[in-house]
């Protein structure tokens, strides 16, 4: 099974990928690491130094890769699925899970990471780009968000029920 976390950046979708990889006994991925280590770069310095083109490009290279694996659980960007060449490319390969945090629990989760998240500049422009992708999001196979705090161990936990309602 190949399972595709998509949401907003601060969603938590590394962190419940990871819980959810174990729970299931398979490969996680988290797709900006690989196109960080790809660049030999975090993602912030890759923005600055090669432009959001060209990391793009990397991210949507590292996802098709994605299907050489049967079984992982891959945490992408919180770009990736505004992309319709990325959506198609998840669609084919397994199922798409959106992890809906509302725009207050991102804005409380992120104020102290924005050196790390090249466009979250602001949190106005940060708020922009959140209501921009998220009709992007909604187009996700499932839908689950997270109950006020609900670890990411009980999320994974109610990931594999979704996911096993799905097979």
């Amino acid at each position: 099974m190949r399972v595709f976390l998509v949401g907003f950046m601060g969603a938590g979708k590394s962190t419940t990928g990871r819980a959810l990889a174990r729970r299931l006994g398979c490969l996680f991925v988290d797709l900006d690491a690989r196109v960080a280590a790809r660049f030999g770069l975090d993602v912030a310095e890759i923005f600055r130094r090669h432009g959001e083109p060209a990391f793009r490009a990397e991210e949507a290279r590292q996802l098709a890769g994605c299907g050489r694996w049967d079984d992982v659980v891959v945490a992408t960007g919180g770009g990736t699925f505004a992309a319709e060449g990325n959506r198609a490319v998840i669609a084919g390969l397994g199922a798409s899970v959106f992890l809906d945090v509302s725009w207050a629990e991102i804005a409380r989760r992120l104020p102290g990471k924005r050196a790390e998240r090249p466009l979250f500049a602001t949190p106005e422009a940060a708020l922009e780009l959140y209501r921009a992708r998220l009709p992007f999001y909604r187009e996700a196979e499932l839908h689950v968000r997270p109950e006020p705090g609900e670890d990411a161990e009980a999320l994974a936990g109610r990931l594999l029920v979704l996911l096993g309602e799905r097979a």
